[in-house]
């Protein structure tokens, strides 16, 4: 077999099919999370015409005088993805992984895998895996009139279409001209919300996203002269995706989010998507109202898992009991961490 670690990795992907891979593993994704302490980085892994890319943010530090490494995948999903389904080459690639960051002095790292691509698979035999929700995707590959009977819940058919009458409009803004409206709508939300500082994100994110995401949009409901929702979505057909969204919560009563995200998925059909990921809850319970609300657009259910590799046992167990002790304050917030004492 035949390894690299790679700053730049598209040019593989002419190896792999379409439905092999999707948007979160190329480049222009990865490299939205560069940071001063984070570097976009690619593990490559090949053998004949069988190759595994393994795109992550690799973090650099030091302990005890030593330099090591860690990484995570970036925001969203992540994780190995194959242009084979040949089963040999993937234990050996997986285990091949392990060896070679084991190798390259790296200490730990955190995967969340790809739902619709399932590729955790295999990765029990090198980290552990952690089912940790159910998310759902709409169907775009029947016919309209299909979909609308078949995966749009009763009651949310009469909201979209209550929605409609209200006067709604929905707009795709490719050129994201309503940038401005999606940043201040999607921030009121976090706030709302009481979201960690994880889920907010810089000016220039949104600016590099415009600038490097082909295959984007903001998809925006106004009416009259008010944004009433706003969110972004990605797509590499077959798969499409709802990444970041906010709305107005005066106009709630409106139901703007469900005629969103019905009207987004006519645009993704029409682009070529068959699956369109809505993603999951705020938590991993079933009752959790942002999954109640999102399971009325689909019956389709996938599983959203996360890995966690510990390369270096006795460094890493050193690593946290440090941090322990020297963030009491924290112990609490961060205990089911992997990477913990990055924070």
């Amino acid at each position: 077999m035949e390894i690299l670690f790679t700053k730049h990795w598209n040019l593989y992907f002419e190896f792999f099919s379409e439905e092999q891979y999707d948007i979160y593993f190329k480049e222009e994704y990865v490299y939205l999370y560069k940071s001063t302490t984070e570097e976009p980085c690619c593990l490559v892994i090949h053998e004949g015409n069988f190759y595994m890319l393994f795109p992550f943010l690799k973090r650099t530090f030091y302990y005890q005088h030593q330099c090591y490494f860690d990484f995570e995948t970036a925001y969203g999903y992540g994780g190995p993805v194959y242009n084979t389904c040949d089963e040999s080459f993937i234990k050996n690639s997986l285990s091949t992984l392990y060896e070679t960051f084991n190798k390259h002095f790296y200490i730990a790292g955190f995967v969340r895998f790809h739902p619709l691509m399932e590729n955790y698979y295999g990765f029990e035999a090198i980290g552990k895996i952690i089912f940790d929700r159910k998310t759902i995707a709409i169907d775009l590959s029947q016919s309209e009139s299909v979909m609308w009977m078949d995966e749009i819940h009763t009651k949310n058919r009469n909201v979209i279409k209550k929605a409609e009458k209200n006067g709604l409009e929905f707009i795709v803004d490719e050129n994201f001209l309503y940038l401005p409206s999606f940043i201040k709508l999607y921030n009121s939300t976090m706030d709302k919300l009481s979201a960690d500082g994880f889920y907010y994100f810089s000016t220039s994110y949104y600016q590099n996203l415009r600038k490097h995401i082909a295959n984007s949009f903001l998809g925006i409901v106004k009416k009259n002269n008010d944004v009433l929702s706003a969110a972004i979505f990605f797509y590499h057909p077959p798969y499409s995706h709802y990444h970041l969204s906010g709305s107005n919560k005066e106009f709630l009563y409106l139901s703007p989010n469900n005629f969103m995200l019905y009207q987004a998925a006519l645009e993704l059909k029409r682009r070529g998507a068959q699956l369109f990921h809505l993603g999951g809850g705020t938590t991993s319970s079933e009752s959790d109202s942002l999954y109640c609300f999102k399971s009325r657009f689909s019956k389709n259910r996938y599983q959203f898992a996360i890995g966690k590799l510990i390369f270096n046992s006795s460094v890493y167990q050193n690593l946290c009991h440090d941090w322990e002790v020297s963030n009491p304050e924290k112990v609490e917030q961060y205990k089911y961490f992997l990477l913990k004492y990055k924070y």
